[in-house]
This record gives structure tokens, C-alpha cells and sequence, in this order.
């Protein structure tokens, strides 16, 4: 969230996917051509996290480099647990019984009972707690534990500017987050103590490699003999840095070591501020533009090739993305902006987005002409009575299915839907065909397939969808 500490001024089950969504044919596509089953929703119950993991390790076909892996992981950001505040939170710690429908986090633990919900990883970018508040974040830890523990996942989180003690001066601003039990923020006593030591450190496994990052290691010590908010030099130089993440040299030039010497993984660095601006920024209550020298850890991500290529996942903004990092090569990382679990929305971006947790689902199997990594986010909405359900296309943030990875631009496929229509003198054209026939087409980013739809419709063409708003088939408007 971007207002710091101290800035207080100012049931029902989710709808089950049918057998033909769009989210279905997504991780079809996935896996298309391939013997690799992509984590379903739902499909390893009682599995063990090593034997999912077992089941996502395959070879590449011949000449390609590395094995194949898959990855599946629950975001969960900006929480802003607090103990008391009702005016910037939703998530408060809850009483001995606590009713469903009516407090996010809560209800995200019922929300994946129910559903089965199973995945390698549970991803939390910072922000747990709210305003530094201990009890919230102690509160908001163990829960994300006990859900992270239900869905079989490893969690991992990074810490946010409201993780941090920033608005008085104290012995160890991170105290709160340092005796965290079990331990901030990997679990891992010798991976945290390095965390702690460099403000950087890596989750690797044999299919995966996660870079956690404090991007708020560069913060200087509270100014002394200042009050927050009395307009004094000291205060507002002192707010305009910690108003910012950062991104040392030194910290680059250590990872750039490690990653020297990496092979190949799955890679997902996990952090807090956003590397570059938002799209949306004329929408947020800043100005102050992403953290320092973030091009410069886009281009660290982008340089090392054996080492894979990465998935930026960060919070903060409050306001989900889905997007290309800005990179002078096609390896530069695709960037999730994740909403915001649990805080309040101000005006005017409760116009565009509402609190969401997502779903991805990444691969970096081969299939001719298509990005390197590929995938796709699910995105759910909470509502106070409803719980969390499928997010709507438009108007939630992003919509309930999207994608990345898509090597053409959306006028290409449209020529390729086109012409399949136009060969074979359809009217109508299902989904699954449409997928068989356009391999690329359900790893679109979100803002492409609505380009897309646009000049499809512009063509003579439209997508049907059912009462769940799930995409059917591809028709003439002039038989629709």
C-alpha cells in the first residue's frame, strides 16, 4: 500500500468452473503436445508437494534446452492486517468465530477448503500487516501458514513498507518481522538469516528458483528530533526516499554472481515495490514513480539467459497487471502486479479494481512459436456477503482468466482465427477447436484479448459466453 504508518487521517461458495471454460482450455493449452499434466484446480487432492513436483518434471523434446517444469502458486498480497484500524483495512484479527463472507483472509482459507485447492506455492509480496501493527502481522502470518498448509504449498513472502517500522525511530525497524515464527520469510532459519544479512536470498529447488528481495533495505535510520508530518526539511527529504523501494549495488552485485554461474530454472523474483511504473499511476494518491535503480534489477533478470527467464511478482500498487517488463532483449521478465487481499480501496481506483488474490499457473515447456514462458493468472474477487468469487472481466481488476506468453500480437491471431473460419466456411467455431487451431491464443496478456475481441467483432466475428461469462465458441455475428 502506499501510505505508510501513521497516515490514518484522511456465504456463499464460489461458483464451480464448467467442464469447458476458458480456464480449463488455458492449462489444456499448456500442456498441449506434450506428456506434462499442468496442475489443474483441484486435481491433487491428497497429493504430497514433493509428488507434484515429481509430476512436473519432464525432458524438453530433443535439441531444446533443460528439463520442463511447471509451477502453480497462490498470490497473496497486501494484506494490511491490523489489530483495530477498520478505516484502511478489511482484515482485522478475528474473534473466537469468526462469520463467513465478511473478512478476506479468513475467507480465502474457506475459500480453498472448499474448493480442494492444492499448489507448489503460496507467494505473498508484502504489505501483511498494516501501519507496522505487530498484532496484525504475528495474526496474518500464521494464518497465511495454516492456509499455505491446507493447499500443500511452500510459502514464501517478501516484506512491505507497512511490514516495517518507518515513522518512529527504534532500535530495529524489521524487529517485529524478525521473531516471526516459523520464520520470515521462507521457513528456511539459514535462507532468513541471509535475508536478514544481505537483504536478498534464494529459494531453489530442482525445477524452481525463487529471488526474495527486501526492497527496503536502502531506507535510512528515522531522522532524529523529527516529528512525521511537521514540514521540516529533514522529515519531508527522509519521506520522499522511504516513500520508494530500492535496489542497491551492492545487492546487484551480488546476485549478479550468483546468477553468473545459475542453470536453468523456473524463476520468480518476489518483492514488494514495483521495478517500474505502473501503467495506471494517474490513478494512484503518488507521484513518486517505482523503486530506485528498479531498470537496473529488470535488466539483472535479463542478462543471465542459462539461468531461465523470470516472472516478476510484486505488490504495493494495489492495482493488479499483468505486463512486459520494458528490456532491450526478449528475455526481459513478464511483471504480476498483485492486488491488494485486504485493504481498503480509495477513490478513484475502487473504479477499476476490488480486492483480488490470483492464481498462476507457469510453464516453460517448448511449443513452436510461443514464448519461452507461458502461462496464466486466475483472478478472484471478494464482495462483504459473497466471499471470493470468479473476478468479472471488467471492472475488478484483472479479469478472472488471463494470460501471458504469446509470442504474436493480437492482429496476428486475428488472422489466424480468420482464416479458419474462412477455409472451412464455419459460422461457428467452439473453443476447443479454436485452441487446437491457435495454439497461442489462451496466453494472451488481458489487455490484448480485449484488442482482440475488438477487431474480431470488427471482421464479422464474436465470442459467445455462457451465464458464468465463460467463453464458447467463435461466431458470424450475421447467424449469432
Amino acid at each position: 500500500m502506499q501510505t505508510n504508518q501513521h497516515e490514518r487521517r484522511g456465504g456463499n461458495r464460489e461458483q464451480r468452473r464448467p467442464p469447458f471454460s476458458a480456464g480449463t482450455l488455458q492449462r489444456r493449452a499448456l500442456s498441449a503436445n506434450s506428456s506434462i499434466p499442468l496442475l489443474k484446480h483441484g486435481s491433487t487432492v491428497g497429493a504430497s508437494r514433493n509428488e507434484r513436483r515429481a509430476s512436473h518434471r519432464e525432458q524438453r523434446p530433443e535439441g531444446a534446452d533443460g528439463p520442463v517444469t511447471t509451477l502453480s502458486a497462490l498470490i497473496v498480497s497486501d494484506i494490511h492486517a491490523d489489530e483495530t484500524d477498520t478505516q484502511w483495512t478489511r482484515v482485522n484479527t478475528e474473534p473466537p468465530v469468526a462469520l463467513r463472507n465478511r473478512q478476506p483472509l479468513s475467507d480465502l482459507f474457506h475459500w480453498a477448503s472448499d474448493n480442494d485447492f492444492r499448489a507448489d506455492y503460496l507467494l505473498a509480496p508484502g504489505d501483511i500487516a498494516n501501519q507496522a501493527d505487530a498484532v496484525g502481522l504475528a495474526y496474518a502470518w500464521r494464518k497465511l501458514h495454516e492456509i499455505a498448509d491446507l493447499i500443500g504449498a511452500r510459502l514464501l513472502a517478501a516484506p512491505g513498507n507497512h511490514d516495517i517500522v518507518t515513522h518512529s525511530a527504534v532500535a530495529d525497524p524489521r524487529g517485529f518481522a524478525r521473531v516471526l515464527l516459523p520464520s520470515f520469510p521462507s521457513g528456511d532459519t539459514a535462507l532468513d538469516d541471509h535475508f536478514w544479512d544481505h537483504g536478498w536470498t534464494i529459494h531453489e529447488t530442482a525445477e524452481h528458483r525463487f529471488l526474495i528481495l527486501d526492497s527496503m533495505t536502502d531506507f535510512p535510520p528515522f531522522p532524529s528530533g523529527v516529528t512525521p508530518y511537521d514540514g521540516s526539511e529533514d522529515w519531508n527529504n527522509y519521506k520522499q526516499f522511504i516513500d520508494r523501494g530500492g535496489f542497491p549495488e551492492s545487492m546487484e552485485s551480488e546476485i549478479d554472481s550468483m546468477l553468473a554461474v545459475a542453470d536453468h530454472r523456473l524463476n520468480v523474483a518476489l518483492l514488494h515495490h514495483h521495478p517500474q511504473e505502473h501503467q495506471l499511476s494517474s490513478y494512484m494518491q503518488d507521484g513518486y514513480g517505482p523503486m530506485r535503480r528498479g531498470s537496473d534489477l529488470i535488466d539483472l533478470l535479463s542478462r543471465h539467459p542459462r539461468a531461465g527467464r523470470w516472472l516478476v511478482v510484486h505488490g504495493h500498487k494495489h492495482i493488479p497487471q499483468l505486463a512486459h517488463a520494458i528490456a532491450a532483449t526478449s528475455n526481459g521478465p513478464l511483471i504480476l502486479c498483485a492486488a491488494s487481499v485486504g485493504a481498503k480501496l480509495w477513490d478513484p481506483i475502487d473504479t477499476v479494481t476490488r480486492n483480488q488474490f490470483h492464481v498462476l499457473e507457469a510453464t516453460d515447456e517448448t511449443l513452436p512459436g510461443a514464448a519461452s514462458l507461458r502461462g496464466s493468472v486466475r483472478s478472484y474477487t471478494w464482495g462483504y456477503g459473497n466471499g471470493w468469487l470468479e473476478s468479472e472481466r471488467r471492472g475488478s481488476g484483472l479479469p478472472g482468466v488471463g494470460g501471458f506468453g504469446c509470442a504474436d500480437d493480437f492482429r496476428t491471431l486475428a488472422d489466424q482465427i480468420c482464416a479458419v473460419m474462412d477455409a472451412g466456411d464455419l459460422d461457428v467455431l467452439s473453443l476447443n477447436s479454436l485452441v487446437a487451431s491457435v495454439p497461442q491464443f489462451p496466453f494472451q496478456l488481458p489487455k490484448d484479448f480485449a484488442y482482440l475481441e475488438d477487431l474480431l467483432e470488427e471482421r464479422g466475428f464474436i465470442f459467445t459466453r455462457d451465464r458464468l461469462d465463460q467463453l464458447l465458441e467463435v461466431v458470424r455475428k450475421d447467424v449469432a
